[in-house]
């Protein structure tokens, strides 16, 4: 999976009050992009409690943390009520830079 295609489904994830899911990407020339390599984690409470490279490390080596799906949704959520933000393409963009600077 791309990572702006899970940001695009970020419906398709519901925490729990058992698990929680967060991305994980490959940066590509240093920076996170709309096709970089990603993966959503299912992590338990326990798991969350962890430091983000160590889930890394043990369950998706070679990929970095990049949001955790509950921010994500909050952040997409929010950009759906601005229309200068009406595309996919933008709405990746922008959730791309507010992780990359901003989270």
């Amino acid at each position: 999976m791309t990572l702006g295609q899970a940001i695009i489904n970020y419906k398709d994830y519901e925490d729990t009050e058992e698990a929680m899911h967060s991305i994980y990407a490959k940066r590509i020339n240093g920076k996170f992009q709309p096709d970089s390599e990603a993966v959503v984690l299912k992590l338990t409470i326990e798991e969350m409690e962890m430091k983000w490279s160590e889930i890394a490390k043990e369950k998706c080596l070679g990929f970095e943390y990049f949001l955790e799906m509950f921010v994500l949704k909050d952040f997409y959520e929010g950009l759906l009520r601005l229309e200068e933000f009406k595309s996919d393409t933008k709405k990746v963009a922008r959730i791309l830079y507010y992780a990359e600077f901003d989270a």
